[in-house]
């Protein structure tokens, strides 16, 4: 049965099995002198990483309690070394298990085939049994020294111009379980091009690799952008760590056109406090027409005199974009105010013309009508009435609605009149102008004298408004 081996936490204590008893002085050793027990030769006490050899194979002897040299035929006594079968342990590779069995040299030395730490950190004992005894072999797995995480350093995002040299290299630090720097690792950089072909290469062409210095740290060579605007990424690796470190790049136009990609030649409008129903969108190429990803693009509301204007969700009046691959960026979703009117939005980059997008605010739908001055005014019979006939449309929030169907209508019978446009009408259909304002055609009294109201009404919805009139004898 195997023992428990105790092991000082930061040196390994060799666990020497006796060599025999000391001969008492003045005695003479023996002409035959067999062996009849096994004592270690080598390899306790030492620590080894993770998945990694021992740095000495492991070994014992044949001896005699005596102390005295050995006789006869030493060579061929089996000796079975057996590690432990779970927790911390590890494998002889050439058996493919915790177990390996040899046999003694001429000397009466047995040594083990290279072993190999697994990957559980402890202290342990591996057995070595033959007929003449057995040895445990102390040893301990760490995780010291070994690369457990990669993480890229500052900075992780960069961008340069196509064919230009990005200002500084790319860097990783490796640690181990503990968080201690990781010296000596050899890591790996590679390049993943982007949608649009962008990409970059490590001066002296292709990937690279670079050895962690003292404080974990791997430095690639210089990273040179081809000549293909767009995003892409590097990623760093090191043997042993599925994780790798990714850096996030970005090739540059050296020159850049913006232009709208949205609401082009034609005005966008939307009803007060409502969303526009498309986002502005603007779109950047190169001098090569060729589309340029991950460029950063500004839109901003610039707001009429009158107070019409809008907001990005979240009530900003500027927000930035990066472009996708087709070159396209879009801005977040645009929310008019409360304010009709005309207004403008440009969308801006560095070294660029910015673009101009022309939007509108339109009033929503009407919930008040007013009469004007006319109202009131008397004329005599037969005469047309001093003051044209005008009612003012607007919305919930004081916008004047253009557009809206108003019916101008005057009694049938009685003190009434006409309006006198292309003939004499009872009836007339207006719309509102611009500011929601309507003008009925001239309006004149009829041969009755007395007082009557003209109704003025918004086709479509409940509202109404009346004149108040009077007809004059002559």
């Amino acid at each position: 049965m195997r023992r428990a081996v105790l092991l000082a936490p930061l040196a390994l204590v060799a666990l020497v099995a006796p060599s025999g008893g000391a001969r008492a002085a003045g005695n003479a050793c023996p002409t035959s002198n067999a062996p009849n027990e096994l004592v270690l030769a080598g390899g306790s006490g030492q620590m080894g990483q993770l998945g990694k050899s021992f740095p000495q194979n492991l070994s014992v002897r044949l001896a005699n309690t005596n102390g005295c040299p050995l006789t006869g035929n030493l060579a061929g006594i089996t000796v079975e070394f057996d590690a432990p079968g779970s927790g911390a342990s590890g494998i002889f590779p050439s058996t493919g298990s915790h177990s390996a069995t040899v046999g003694t040299d001429a000397q009466g030395t047995a040594t083990a085939p290279p072993f190999t730490a697994n990957y559980t950190v402890g202290n342990y004992s591996v057995d070595a049994q033959s007929d003449y005894g057995s040895v445990e072999i102390g040893l301990s797995n760490t995780a010291n020294g070994l690369p457990a995480a990669i993480a890229a350093q500052d900075p992780a995002s960069q961008e340069a111009a196509v064919n230009a040299q990005y200002a500084t290299p790319l860097q990783v630090r490796v640690t181990d379980a503990n968080g201690t720097s990781v010296q000596g690792a050899a890591v790996s950089f590679a390049i993943v091009p982007g949608a649009t072909g962008a990409g970059a290469s490590f001066l002296g062409g292709g990937q690279a690799t670079a050895v962690t210095n003292a404080d974990g740290i791997a430095t690639s060579p210089p990273l040179l952008a081809n000549g293909n605007p767009g995003r892409f990424a590097a990623t760093a690796s090191t043997e042993g760590l599925q994780a790798v470190a990714m850096f996030a790049l970005d090739n540059h136009a050296a020159t850049s056109t913006l232009q709208a990609a949205s609401t082009v030649g034609a005005r966008a409008i939307a009803t007060v406090g409502t969303r526009y129903s498309h986002a502005l969108q603007a779109r950047v190429h190169d001098a090569n027409g060729q589309p340029v990803e991950g460029a950063s693009v500004t839109f901003a509301i610039a707001a009429a005199d009158n107070g019409a204007g809008a907001g990005f969700l979240g009530g900003t009046t500027q927000a930035a974009a990066l472009t996708d691959v087709n070159g396209i960026a879009t801005a977040p979703p645009l929310i008019a105010n409360k304010t009709a009117g005309a207004y403008t939005a440009t969308a801006a980059i560095a070294g660029a013309q910015p673009v101009t997008f022309a939007l509108e605010n339109r009033a929503g739908a009407a919930t008040a009508i007013t009469v004007g001055a006319a109202s009131g005014q008397s004329t005599t019979v037969g005469a047309r009435f001093p003051i044209p006939l005008a009612v003012t449309v607007t919305d919930k929030n004081g916008n004047p609605v253009a557009g809206a169907k108003i019916i101008f209508a005057t009694p049938a019978k009685g003190a009434s009149g006409r309006f006198t446009m292309r003939g004499h009408h009872r009836r007339v259909a207006v719309k509102t102008n611009g500011k929601g304002i309507a003008v009925a055609p001239p309006f004149a009294a009829n041969e009755s004298t007395g007082g009557y109201a003209v109704t003025a009404a918004v086709k479509g919805t409940s509202l109404r408004a009346a004149f108040s009139l009077l007809n004059l004898p002559r």
